[in-house]
C-alpha cells in the first residue's frame, strides 16, 4: 500500500525527539497530545495512523488505545 506522506513535512512534530510520541505508556503522552493539539496536518496524521495499522506512539492527537477505540467505533458502524 503507497501513502502520500508529503503532509508530515507541515508536522508540529517535525525536528521534535520521537521520544516524545512514543512515551512508556499511555498515561505519559500529554506533551505529545499538547504538540498535536496545534498541528495543522493532525487529521492527515490520525488517518495515516488508522489507515497503515500504526500500533504505537501518538499519531494525530491520539494515542495507541484511542486509535484502537476508534478503529473498533468505525467497523461497528461501517
Amino acid at each position: 500500500l503507497e501513502y502520500d506522506l508529503t503532509w508530515r513535512a507541515k508536522g508540529a512534530c517535525q525536528g521534535l525527539n520521537p521520544d516524545i510520541f512514543y512515551p512508556d505508556s499511555e498515561e505519559n503522552c500529554e506533551q505529545a497530545l499538547s504538540i498535536c493539539k496545534t498541528c495543522e496536518v493532525r487529521i492527515a496524521c490520525l488517518n495515516y495512523a488508522l489507515e497503515s495499522r500504526e500500533k504505537q506512539g501518538v499519531w494525530g492527537g491520539a494515542s495507541a488505545r484511542e486509535r484502537r477505540k476508534l478503529l473498533r467505533t468505525s467497523r461497528r458502524s461501517a
